[in-house]
Formats: structure tokens, sequence, C-alpha cells
């Protein structure tokens, strides 16, 4: 039950919306600002495949879940929001098989402006990308909440969204992703704190948007340690960190979320 919940919570929470930094001040003589990264329209759909891994702590070691769900989000309407602003609605489905039938989830919003592309969900408001899109530049994604906030992953708390710094790595570069090839892929760093050589936190996540499409894969690892199960809690001599995540995790999540048809 606590996977399932969890699972609910997780997949909403990949996702939009922020007010720009001096970064995003660009030469209005640019002529792609790359707006369909993040294309809107009412019946517009896509479908994606996520594995996740749980971290759970447990008596004698670290309880270790892995699960595969399909997610369905269709832009149903638009409305205006109290600025005037069009918001798109979006109703989100899912499935544990791809032979099940799809059960509505929740009801989100997506919008775009010549700034920035936002999602809101769960009260949560994300910036996803700014423009114009061009690699090198970085934002606050998270920045209408508190970044300290805690998620519940299997009963346990952790702060998912600590020290979060939005960049993009690269864009209109070709992928093939979820056997899908995209001629322009943008990619979002939304997440690495492993040049701050902290071993008892990861915090490592990566969005995918392909021209014309809108995202088409996203990565999370979000796992905390005490090193207590594989150390006995010996953080000095240097043990813990030298193991990876996967050995040293005690509790958190992995997540890889594939587009595999769009309309």
């Amino acid at each position: 039950m606590q996977v399932r919940c969890f699972i609910l919570l997780l997949i909403a929470v990949p996702t939009f919306f922020f007010a720009c930094n001096k970064s995003e001040i660009e030469d209005t003589g640019i002529e792609d600002f790359g707006y369909d990264y993040f294309p809107l329209e009412v019946g517009r759909s896509w479908e994606y495949e996520v594995d996740s891994i749980i971290y759970d702590p447990a008596v004698g070691g670290t309880a270790i879940d892995s699960f595969r769900t399909f997610i369905r989000e269709s832009v149903a309407d638009t409305l205006l929001d109290n600025t005037g602003e069009v918001l798109y609605r979006v109703e989100r489905y899912y499935r544990r098989s791809d032979t099940l039938p799809w059960q509505i989830e929740k009801v989100l919003t997506l919008s775009r402006n010549e700034q920035r592309a936002t999602r809101t969900e769960d009260n949560l408001r994300f910036t996803k990308l700014v423009f114009p899109v061009k690699a090198g530049k970085y934002w606050d994604g998270n920045a209408f909440f508190d970044a300290s906030r805690p998620v519940f992953v299997a009963g346990e708390t952790v702060q998912m969204f600590k020290g979060w710094q939005y960049r993009i790595q690269e864009a209109g570069v070709a992928a093939t992703i979820g056997g899908l090839e995209f001629d322009e892929v943008v990619t979002v760093q939304n997440a690495d704190n492993r040049y701050l050589s902290n071993f008892l936190e990861l915090r490592l996540a990566t969005e995918q948007y392909a021209r014309g499409v809108g995202l088409a894969y996203r990565e999370l690892y979000i796992l905390d340690t005490s090193c207590q199960v594989c150390c006995g809690g010996n953080t000095e001599d240097g043990l813990c960190e030298s193991l990876p995540w996967e050995e040293r995790a005690e509790k958190g999540f992995r997540l890889r979320q594939r587009l595999i048809r769009y309309q």
C-alpha cells in the first residue's frame, strides 16, 4: 500500500513553474526561441513507460522493490488563471500493465508564455523550460515552493528537491528514446549534487524534450544513506563513500520514464 501511494505521488511530482533569473534576458533578435519543445494544444496526448525502484528501511537491512507503471497524459481543455494566462487542463491516467484499462489519477495544468514553460501539480509549480532554449542556460525551476519540503517514500521522508538547479546541457541534438527517434532534443539537468562530494545524499534528475513532441524522457535518483546498513554507521574510513549507491542506499527511489507513443 505504501508503494502504491508513493508511485501516485512520485509520478505526479516530476513536473513545472518559476520566475526567470538574469540569464533569461536575451537578444530579442533571436528567431527560434524553441517554443515547440513544449507544444500545447487540446487533443495532444503522451504515453510513458515508467520503471521505479524503491529503497525502504527494514529490520536487518533495506527492502528493495521494483515495478513498472504506464502513464498517459491528455490535454483535455483550456482555462484562464487569475492573471488571464491560458492554462491547459491535463488529465493523467495510469495502469500497471498495458493490457489493463486506464484509470484516472488526477488533473494538472501546463502553460507556456514567451519566457517559460510551466507545470502545476499537487499545488507545486515547476518551471521546466525557459526561452529561448539555449545550452548553458540555468534557472531555479522550483522557486515557487519550499525546496526543503519532505516527500514521503514508502513511509520515510526525503528532501527530494534539496539543492536542485536547472541547467540546459545541450539543445538541438538527435536522440533515440524508448525506441523513438527524434531529430532535435533538449536535455535539462534538473539536479546533480555529485560534484559536491555528498556521499550521504544523491540528487540526480534529468529531463529531455523533443521538438514538436514535448517531454520524452525523465530520470531521477533520489537516494539517502546513513551508512548504517552497509558499514555499521561508519562514515570516516571511506568504505561507505566508495560503495556504489545501489549498495549503500537506505531510503529513496530511482525512476526512469520513457515516451512510448504520442499524438
